[in-house]
């Protein structure tokens, strides 16, 4: 069972590393490869105006739930 459970465990963590990617590269076709920071299943974004474009754009509001 110990085993199954490691399995399982591995396939949600790539699963979610996969997902992770996609949002960078969509991220980074908008901004840049200098404004994204991937580590592991976290994103970090940079950049001036970020927020205030973030509630103009409905794409970058609406981002991480894209291609469900």
């Amino acid at each position: 069972m110990g085993q199954v459970m490691k399995r399982a465990a591995d396939i949600a963590r790539a699963a979610q590393q996969q997902r992770v990617a996609a949002v960078a590269e969509r991220l980074t076709a908008i901004f840049g490869s200098g404004a994204v920071e991937v580590e592991e299943a976290r994103l970090l974004v940079r950049g001036s105006g970020l927020i205030k474009r973030w509630l103009i754009d409905p794409e970058l509001r609406f981002l991480s739930g894209a291609g469900k």
